[in-house]
């Protein structure tokens, strides 16, 4: 199970660097840029994919698309200057609170599983 949190960690990783490269891409970042977007997110796709073999599939999306958007969102404000609105900033704070509460639920369900 252990294995299946690292893939799922390592498909948010990769996923948050092919979409940093994507905006790096898209301003002026040649074919290399593209081709780096398209295996990082292919690659995150196939982490993905090992992560939901022990994991549920409506967990690990969650967990993986809620993760992305929280961390591509510092990446923006870190690297490419993005100011968050107070609207942003609530709704980033509510993506947070949800990855947590539904890693939570996981967790418990998974305790119980082994206890059975």
């Amino acid at each position: 199970m252990r294995l299946a949190w690292i893939f799922l960690a390592l498909a948010v990783a990769i996923e948050v660097v092919g979409l940093t490269v994507m905006k790096a891409a898209s301003s002026g970042g040649g074919i290399w840029g593209y081709v780096v977007m398209y295996v990082s997110i292919a690659l995150s796709y196939v982490f993905l994919a090992k992560a939901v073999k022990k994991i549920s599939v409506g967990v690990a999306y969650a967990i993986w698309e809620g993760s992305g958007i929280a961390l591509i969102t510092l990446v923006s404000v870190f690297v490419f200057n993005h100011v968050l609105s107070t609207q942003e900033m609530i709704g980033l704070v509510m993506a947070v609170t949800g990855i947590i509460l539904v890693n939570a639920g996981e967790m418990h369900e998974s305790e119980n599983d082994e206890r059975a």
